[in-house]
């Protein structure tokens, strides 16, 4: 018999065993997550054997419980046999969530996650040659940082209709991103997450005042020499002209339904 439920420690050699035949995470990736959200995680599993497992990580949106869906794996031997729909189910039925929320990992996945209930919701993505970026860039003098933590920021710079997430979730995402290559960039003004690929910087979040923003984006040319930057935005930030586009999946737990919810600070 198939028994859902919550990790317990004695699952957690199980747990690393799927994560690295699913994902492509470096050890040092696995540790870091598991040892700051392993309590999140819930398994399906028939006697000794994980099947399935997944992540509900803790955060809000306009005040209300939600869920970001992290890490659902699969055993490879029990694919197909809707395991993981009913491990979700029984995972958000243990918890108080209006919405849950996810990015998938392809393309592919996008219809399956809309199998499950999800509907997709967009954010907005802009892009900018580097001389643009430089017209727009502000240079100001490198002051030290007095900043605590970034949550404030994020939240007094987004408003409203964004997946919140507090101080400690938001150190993780530095640290996570910076594992891979990316460079976080920390200033009293806000920050960027960022990296480059095939000489283009893709920046994950920019979290500013639009006012405060030019200077962040001098930072990113200080850091990067790429000739092109793409942004992911929230349609709250006007610094740039951004246009929608499909990012995350959103299922709707009860009759509260924001029409888009701002993801960012993804672990993708």
């Amino acid at each position: 018999m198939i028994e859902i439920r919550a990790v317990a420690e004695s699952d957690r050699e199980n747990i690393k065993n799927l994560w690295k035949a699913c994902f492509s995470d470096t050890d040092e990736a696995v540790e870091l997550f598991l040892n700051s959200y392993y309590e999140f995680g819930f398994i399906a599993c028939e006697g000794d054997e994980l099947m399935a497992m997944l992540f509900l990580l803790p955060a809000k949106v306009n005040g209300r419980e939600a869920r970001y869906l992290y890490a659902a794996a699969v055993d490879e031997k029990f694919r197909g046999l809707g395991i993981l729909h009913g491990l979700l189910q029984g995972a958000l039925a243990s918890t108080s969530a209006e919405l849950c929320v996810t990015l998938p990992a392809d393309e592919g996945l996008y219809d399956y996650y809309r199998g499950l209930g999800f509907k997709p919701v967009t954010s907005n993505k802009a892009t900018l040659t580097r001389a643009e970026a430089a017209a727009i860039a502000k240079p100001y003098e490198l002051t030290e940082l007095v900043v605590d933590g970034y949550c404030g920021i994020r939240s007094r710079c987004l408003k409203r209709d964004f997946l919140f997430f507090g101080n400690a979730m938001i150190d993780y995402a530095f640290k996570y991103n910076e594992l891979y290559g990316a460079k976080v960039i920390k200033s009293n003004y806000g920050y960027a997450i960022a990296e480059e690929r095939g000489g283009v910087c893709y920046v994950s979040e920019l979290i500013s005042a639009d006012e405060n923003a030019p200077y962040l984006l001098t930072d990113l040319l200080s850091a990067f020499e790429s000739d092109t930057f793409v942004f992911h935005l929230s349609p709250e930030q006007k610094f740039i002209k951004s246009e929608p586009e499909r990012f995350a999946m959103i299922k709707y737990l009860t009759t509260y339904k924001p029409e888009t919810v701002y993801v960012g600070l993804t672990l993708d």
